[in-house]
């Protein structure tokens, strides 16, 4: 007889939700300060495990600071059905969201300046904004945008786009994950003679990997790194719609430019003020690219382990991380074709 399948719940750790072996959580959980996992007999009491501990949400960290304190857990019904936790709503006072894409440091939001100003100093990978109302700052924070903006940027309207990428019933959960590393260089960087290229890594599907040369407009790091998630999103958005085991994408990239642009700073601005943008001959494909996948997993996030999230994450460059340092290499090496 097989032996009964197990179920590892990370709530918080380096990445969270549900995994099938134990070596996978260890991954998550091994030196990572304060992680919380436990094993369970069934992926839905792991799921929900992962997911909530009295109202807090690893995965969205959605906490509301008032004097430094937390205020009490609100489960509202909108936000219920898409499975995150509200904190309680408060109405016409201003209040500061800090959205974070960098995994050592929360997102969270304070109901006054100086909480936040203190939290956001010399912090890297977040981007923070004031609000009139709780629920709007978690909804900046969660990247709860407006659809039909996203649609109209992807070129379809939500109908069209549900019908043709709806997976439908699913009898088992996708818990297969691949981490993408992303990285853009630039040789001579800023002079006439610089030369850019760009390179992705897939940590578990090498196959994939690109190491490619820049071949239109200025040739700068910050073009190489748009490049770079541009591409990757382009192979997981055939990966994702043509094959018949999916995966749970993660990008990780070290522009924290590329990362705030499509988690957070997109939303706030409109279709053709995007297009005024420098480097738009790039952003806007990357914009497009990026939404397609988010909104793939946001549409079948029943059938997904990261129950349909799907963002950029921002990781310190050159600071020893494997998949970042072959990304950069990658790049380089892109740099020098002719």
């Amino acid at each position: 007889m097989a032996p009964k399948e197990k179920f590892y719940a990370v709530q918080k750790g380096r990445t969270t939700g549900v995994f099938t072996s134990w070596q996978e959580c260890q991954a998550q959980t091994t030196g990572f300060n304060g992680a919380i996992f436990k094993k369970f007999d069934t992926f839905a009491e792991a799921k929900a495990f992962s997911r909530s501990n009295n109202g807090y949400n690893s995965s969205r960290v959605n906490q509301v600071f008032s004097n430094n304190k937390v205020s009490k857990p609100q489960v509202t019904q909108n936000n219920k059905k898409a499975g995150t936790v509200m904190r309680k709503v408060v109405k016409g006072t201003k209040c500061y969201a800090v959205k974070s894409t960098n995994p050592a440091i929360p997102s969270r939001v304070f109901q006054n300046w100086k909480d936040c100003q203190a939290y956001v100093h010399r912090a890297k990978g977040v981007t923070f904004k004031s609000f009139l109302s709780t629920e709007d700052a978690l909804n900046f924070i969660n990247g709860i945008s407006d659809s039909k903006i996203d649609f109209t940027i992807i070129g379809m309207d939500e109908e069209e786009f549900r019908k043709k990428n709806f997976i439908g019933h699913c009898d088992y959960p996708y818990f297969g994950r691949s981490i993408v590393y992303c990285d853009g260089s630039a040789l001579s960087n800023g002079k006439s003679s610089s030369r850019a290229g760009y390179g992705v890594y897939f940590q578990d599907e090498p196959e994939y990997n690109i190491s490619e040369r820049l071949r239109i407009g200025e040739q700068t790091n910050n073009r190489g790194e748009i490049q770079a998630v541009s591409s990757a999103l382009e192979i997981i958005w055939i990966n994702l719609t043509t094959k018949m085991e999916k995966l749970n994408y993660e990008i990780k990239t070290d522009s924290e430019y590329v990362a705030k642009f499509l988690n957070d700073r997109y939303m706030t601005s409109t279709p053709a003020a995007i297009k005024k943008l420098p480097n738009s001959d790039l952003l806007y494909p990357l914009l497009i690219n990026f939404l397609k996948v988010k909104k793939f997993y946001m549409i079948n996030a029943h059938c997904f382990a990261n129950d349909g999230k799907f963002k950029i994450e921002w990781v310190k460059g050159h600071a020893g991380e494997h998949g970042n340092e072959m990304a950069d290499s990658l790049a380089r090496n892109g740099a020098l074709k002719n």
